[in-house]
C-alpha cells in the first residue's frame, strides 16, 4: 500500500536549510591512574560559538553577526508589519560535519544578553534531520523573553514540551542522535534588536546514558560495488538529461572520463537538471537489483556551501500529465554539499526498515563507505523501482550561485541499511567471531581444562587470614555482637559490625544471578501480543519451559537472528537455556524469545545436560571465588538461591511493584515515581516486604536489604529537574492524585487562603476548590515558590521512607534498611535528607573514576550516616565486547588499575562503609534482553572465565582492606 509520510508545505521548506554533524569525543581524565579513563555518559564536544570552523557553518537570513572576545554579537534586522509573513530573521548553527549525537544531555543552558533598553524575544529551536525540512515533531522551539539591559541564563531542555513546561513546541519525535542545526530567530513585526550570546553549555540528562556508538572511531575499510551504471556521460547529455531549467550544464572530462559541469543560477526559484530513461516517459526496471540506492559523485568548485535537493519519481511528472507531484509518487531528500568538496553521494527509494534498530548500546565496527546519504525529507515511504521515469537535482531559492561537476550516475547497494556487520557476529560460545584476545575460548576442551580449576578451587577455597567467620576484621577489636549486622561509629569512622561483633567493610560484585545473561533472538510467538507489564521490573519473565511451548514461531527480527552463528535445536541439551521475556524496556522487540550463552557455557564447562544442575555447580564455585578473590560480601541482585548460603554475607532486594498511583514528570527515566501518599502504596510495599522477608527468614548471613533502585527524584542541575516532582503533583487532579491531595493540604495549612497563596506564587487561583483541580504552575522560581515546593519534596520523601522503612521492619526486623541505591543523576536534598531519617545505611551508585572525581558529597557530616556505593564500574573494548560501559580504561590492564584507585577512595572517606562493582559477568555481546547494554563490565567473560588482572587487583584491594580502613584501632 502507498502513502505519504509527509506533504510539508513548500514555503516552511524554502525557509530551511540542511545541516551536519559532529562527531563526539571524550575527555580523558588521567589523574593519579596511568591508564586513560573516560565517562561515556558525558562524551560529546562542546560548542564553541566563536570558532572559526563552527561560524563558517552558520547561515544567516536577515541578520548578521559580530565575534567579540568570547562573545558572539546577533543583529536582527528590522522587520516591518507588511514583511512580518515573509521574513524571519535568523541564525542557524550547524555541525563542521556530519550531526550532533546529543543522545546523552539533558538539553542547552544558554548565557544571553540584551545590550538594548527594551525587551527582547526571540525564539529558539533545535532540529534533527527530518525537523529541518519542517516537520514539527522532530524540531522542538521555545519563546525567549530577554529583559531590557541584562544577562540572562536560559535552560533549553530536551524534554521541555513531555515535562508540560509553557512555550515548548513540537519535538515528540526528536532525535537527539541526529541533531542538524539549532538556531536563533525573530518573529516580526519588530524593530533592530541584538543579543549577545556569552556561552552554551550542556545541560546533563536524566538516567545512565551512555555514547551508543562506543566503538564509533574503529572501522573496516570496504568498497562500494557499482551494481549498474545508469550513465557516465560517455555518449553525452542528451540521451539523459531530459531538460535543465535555472542552470546550465556542459559535458566537461573529470579525472575517469567524462562528466557534465551544472550551474546553478538564482534567476529560478528551483534550478534543475532532471534525468531521465527517455523523453517519451519511458521507465527504468531496477527491481532485480534488490534493495538498492541511487548514486551520484558530486564536487562543488565552488567556494561556497550549497544544500542540493534529489528527487525521484516513479510515475509522469503532473505538469507533463502524469501523477508525481513532489509528494506523491515521488520521493525527494537533501543533503549539504561543502565548498569545493568531492564525494559519492546515495538516495534510499524506501524508509528503513522497522525493526533494524540493533538493540545494542555499543555497535560492531562500521564498515568504512566513502559516500554520503541523501537525506530523506519527503513524500512516498517506498517507491516502484520497477517503473523509475525520473530522478532530478535541484537547488530551492538559492540565495547564491553554485556549481557541481556530477558524474557517475549508478545503482549501489542501499548503504543504510547494510547490515552485514552484524551477520553471525556470535561462535558457538556467545563471543565476537571477528577478534581474538587471551580469555577468548575456541573449544569445549578449554571450558572442560576450566572446569577442573574451579573443582580444585572448590576444595580450596578459603577466606583471607585476618578475616572472622562472616568476613569482618578478626584481628581488629571485638565489639558488641548482636547476632545480625548493624552499623557504629568507632573513631570517627562509620563501620559495619558483623554478627559476631567484628568490624565489617563491605566488598563485593552485583548481579550474581543468570536474568541478565539473557539476549533477544529475534524469535517470537506469531500471537504474541503486548502484556500488561505495569509494575514489572528488569528481570525475566518467563514461560514455564520455553521451549515445550508449542505455539508457532516467527521470525520477529531479521536483523537480531541474523547475528547468532549458531542457536540450540530444542532437542539438543542447551536447549534448556533458551527463556521467554513478556517484556524488553529498550530495544527493537517489545518481548520475544532469549538465549542465555553464558548459562549454556556452564552447561558445557561442567558436561551435564541440564542447565539447572550446571548452575548449581556454578553457584558453590562463584562462592568460592568470593572467597579466594577476598570479597566480604554479594552484592544486590545475587539470585535468591544464594540466600542463606552460609558462606559469603549478601544483601537482598525487593521491587516495589502493584496497582498503586505513580507520579509522572516526563523526566522518568527507568518508570514514573510511586506516589507514596495512596494508600495502596503501603499495600504493594508490605507485599514486597513479605516475599523477602520468607525469602531472607531472618538469616543471620544477610546484610541488609535495599528498596527499589535509580528512581526518579529529580536533580539539582537546575531548577526544572529539581522541582520536577512537586510541580508534577501540583498539575495533578485530587480526584485522581492522592499526591495532590497531601500537596493541597500542606499549602492550604500554611497560606490559609487562596488570596495569601496568589500573593506568593503570583498567581491567580480562583478558589482552592479550583486548585484542587490541578495547577499547572509556569511561573518563576522565587525564593518563595522554591521554598514551598522543597517542603512538597520533603513531604514526598519523607512519606515513601516512611512507610517503606515500616513494612520492612515488621516482616525483617534485625536487618538493615540499605536505602534506594541514589544515582548521581537523580538525587535531591531533600530526598536525602528524608532518607537519613529512616535508613540505616545510605545508598548511591556512582559511576566515576573514583569517589572524589564526580557527585556532591558535602552534606555526608551534615547527613552522617554510614553509606554505600552500589555501582560502579570499568570496561574496556580489547575482549570482544563493543562498549566499555559507563566509565571506560584503556584495555583489561587499566580496569584493574582503575579498580584499586576507585575502591581505594571509598576504604579511605570515613563515612563509606562499602562498595559493589556492577557487575559479575559481562553483558551478552548482543545485549542484554532488558535494555541492551553489552558492556565490558565483568570479572569474567561469557565463558565464565576470570580477568585475571582485574581479579589480582580486587585480591589485592581485600588483602589489605581491614588494615587500610580500620588499622589506628591496633
Amino acid at each position: 500500500m502507498r502513502f505519504n509520510k509527509n506533504t510539508i508545505a513548500l514555503a516552511i521548506i524554502a525557509s530551511t536549510l540542511a545541516a551536519g554533524s559532529i562527531a563526539a569525543t571524550k575527555t580523558p581524565d588521567t589523574s593519579n591512574n596511568e591508564t586513560t579513563q573516560q565517562d561515556m555518559s558525558s562524551s560529546v564536544q562542546p560548542v564553541v560559538m566563536t570558532d572559526d570552523g563552527f561560524l563558517s557553518k552558520t547561515a544567516n537570513t536577515h541578520t548578521s553577526y559580530n565575534v567579540a572576545g568570547d562573545n558572539l554579537e546577533i543583529v536582527f534586522d528590522a522587520i516591518s508589519e507588511s514583511e512580518a509573513n515573509s521574513k524571519w530573521p535568523n541564525m542557524k548553527f550547524r555541525p563542521e560535519s556530519g550531526s550532533y549525537d546529543w543522545n546523552t544531555k539533558g538539553g542547552l543552558q544558554l548565557t544571553l544578553e540584551n545590550p538594548g533598553d527594551k525587551e527582547v524575544r526571540i525564539e529558539m529551536k533545535v532540529a534533527d534531520n527530518i525537523g529541518i525540512m519542517g516537520a514539527a515533531t522532530h524540531q522542538l522551539d521555545l519563546p525567549i523573553y530577554l529583559p531590557a539591559g541584562k544577562t540572562t541564563t536560559v535552560d533549553f531542555l530536551f524534554n521541555g514540551a513531555e515535562m508540560n513546561i509553557e512555550g515548548y513546541r513540537g519535538g515528540s519525535e526528536l532525535d537527539l542522535r541526529n541533531i542538524a542545526e539549532f538556531q536563533f530567530y525573530a518573529v516580526g513585526p519588530i524593530a533592530e534588536q541584538k543579543v549577545v550570546v556569552h556561552g552554551v553549555d550542556f545541560i546533563e540528562r536524566t538516567g545512565d546514558f551512555v555514547v551508543s556508538e562506543a566503538r564509533q572511531g574503529q572501522v573496516i575499510e570496504a568498497q562500494i560495488p557499482t551494481l549498474l551504471t545508469v550513465t557516465d556521460f560517455e555518449e553525452g547529455i542528451d540521451p539523459i538529461v531530459e531538460r535543465h531549467t535555472g542552470s546550465n550544464v556542459d559535458l566537461v572530462k573529470t579525472a575517469t572520463g567524462s562528466g557534465i559541469k551544472v550551474h546553478y543560477t538564482t534567476d529560478d526559484d528551483y534550478p534543475t537538471i532532471k534525468f531521465s530513461a527517455g523523453k517519451d516517459g519511458q521507465a527504468w526496471d531496477w527491481s532485480k537489483y534488490g534493495d538498492v540506492a541511487f548514486a551520484f559523485d558530486a564536487k562543488n568548485i565552488g567556494d561556497s556551501g550549497m544544500q542540493l535537493f534529489v528527487r525521484v519519481d516513479d510515475a509522469l511528472d503532473e505538469k507533463l500529465g502524469g501523477t508525481a507531484t513532489g509528494a506523491v509518487n515521488s520521493r525527494t531528500g537533501y543533503v549539504q554539499i561543502p565548498a569545493n568538496s568531492e564525494d559519492k553521494y546515495y538516495f534510499t527509494f524506501k524508509d528503513l526498515a522497522e525493526g533494524l534498530d540493533s538493540g545494542m548500546r555499543g555497535e560492531p565496527p562500521k564498515k568504512s563507505f566513502s559516500a554520503s546519504q541523501v537525506v530523506f525529507g519527503w513524500g512516498e515511504s517506498e517507491l516502484d523501482i520497477s517503473n523509475i521515469v525520473s530522478v532530478q537535482l535541484y537547488m530551492m531559492n538559492p540565495q547564491e550561485e553554485a556549481t557541481l561537476v556530477i558524474d557517475n550516475l549508478s545503482l549501489i547497494p542501499n548503504l543504510s541499511t547494510d547490515t552485514t556487520r552484524y551477520a553471525n557476529l556470535l561462535d558457538e560460545f556467545g563471543q565476537y567471531q571477528e577478534e581474538t584476545w587471551p580469555e577468548k575460548v575456541t573449544d569445549v576442551d578449554q571450558l572442560k581444562a576450566q572446569a577442573k580449576v574451579d573443582k580444585k578451587l572448590l576444595k580450596n577455597a578459603s577466606l583471607m587470614s585476618d578475616r572472622s567467620k562472616y568476613g569482618g576484621w578478626a584481628k581488629g577489636p571485638k565489639l558488641e555482637a548482636t547476632g545480625y549486622f548493624r552499623t557504629e561509629k568507632v573513631n570517627d569512622k562509620w563501620a559495619l559490625v558483623d554478627p559476631e561483633g567484628y568490624l565489617y567493610f563491605a566488598t563485593g560484585v552485583d548481579n550474581i544471578r543468570m536474568d541478565d545473561s539473557y539476549t533477544v533472538t529475534g524469535m517470537d510467538f506469531a500471537d504474541a501480543v503486548e502484556a500488561d507489564t505495569k509494575g514489572m521490573r528488569p528481570s525475566q519473565v518467563a514461560t514455564e519451559r520455553y521451549v515445550d511451548d508449542k505455539r508457532e514461531r516467527v521470525e520477529a527480527s531479521t536483523l537480531r537472528r541474523g547475528m547468532f552463528d549458531w542457536l540450540p535445536d530444542f532437542n539438543d541439551p542447551l536447549a534448556d537455556n533458551y527463556s521467554y521475556t513478556q517484556m524488553v524496556h529498550t530495544g527493537p522487540l517489545k518481548h520475544g524469545e532469549l538465549f542465555s550463552f553464558y548459562s549454556a557455557n556452564l552447561q558445557r564447562k561442567y558436561d551435564t545436560d541440564s542447565a539447572q544442575e550446571a548452575i548449581q555447580i556454578w553457584k558453590d564455585v562463584t562462592l568460592a571465588r568470593m572467597q579466594d578473590w577476598g570479597f566480604t560480601s554479594l552484592g544486590n541482585w545475587s539470585d535468591p538461591m544464594y540466600r542463606k548460603n552460609g558462606k559469603v554475607p549478601y544483601t537482598a532486594h525487593g521491587w516495589i511493584t502493584g496497582d498503586h498511583q505513580r507520579v509522572s514528570t516526563g523526566n522518568d527515566y527507568w518508570w514514573a515515581m510511586h506516589d507514596p501518599f495512596d494508600p495502596q502504596f503501603r499495600v504493594s510495599v508490605a507485599t514486597m516486604a513479605k516475599e523477602i522477608g520468607e525469602e531472607v527468614d531472618n538469616d543471620p548471613w544477610c546484610i541488609g536489604y535495599f528498596v527499589d533502585n535509580e528512581l526518579s527524584w529529580g536533580n539539582t542541575v537546575n531548577n526544572t529537574n529539581h522541582y520536577a516532582l512537586a510541580v508534577s503533583g501540583l498539575r495533578e487532579s485530587a480526584e485522581t492524585s492522592s499526591t495532590k491531595v497531601a500537596f493541597d493540604e500542606l499549602l492550604k495549612g500554611k497560606y490559609g487562603s487562596i488570596e495569601k497563596f496568589n500573593q506568593a506564587w503570583g498567581a491567580d487561583v480562583a478558589s482552592w476548590n479550583e486548585f484542587a483541580k490541578g495547577f499547572n504552575y509556569q511561573g518563576e522560581y522565587t525564593e518563595t515558590v522554591k521554598a514551598d515546593l522543597s517542603i512538597l519534596l520533603d513531604a514526598f520523601a519523607d512519606e515513601f521512607f516512611a512507610v517503606v522503612s515500616e513494612e520492612m521492619e515488621k516482616v525483617l526486623p534485625n536487618h538493615l534498611y540499605m536505602g534506594v541505591r541514589f544515582s548521581d543523576w537523580g538525587i535531591t536534598p531533600e530526598a536525602a535528607t528524608a532518607a537519613a531519617r529512616y535508613v540505616d545505611v545510605m545508598s548511591y551508585n556512582l559511576y566515576a573514576t573514583d569517589l572524589n572525581a564526580k557527585g556532591d558529597w558535602s552534606r555526608l557530616p551534615e547527613l552522617d550516616k554510614p553509606s554505600i556505593i552500589g555501582e560502579f564500574h570499568f570496561g574496556s573494548t580489547d575482549s570482544g565486547l563493543f562498549h566499555p560501559g559507563i566509565i571506560s580504561s584503556d584495555d583489561q590492564k587499566g580496569r584493574a588499575e582503575s579498580y584499586a584507585k576507585y575502591m581505594e577512595s571509598v576504604i579511605d572517606n570515613p563515612y563509606f562503609v562499602g562498595a559493589h562493582w556492577f557487575q559479575y559477568m559481562d553483558s551478552p555481546v548482543t545485549g542484554r534482553a532488558w535494555d541492551g547494554e553489552n558492556y565490558n563490565v565483568g570479572f569474567v567473560t561469557v565463558t565464565d572465565t576470570p580477568y585475571e588482572p582485574l581479579v589480582e587487583s580486587a585480591k589485592e584491594i581485600n588483602r589489605n582492606l581491614y588494615n587500610r580502613r580500620f588499622g589506628s584501632l591496633n
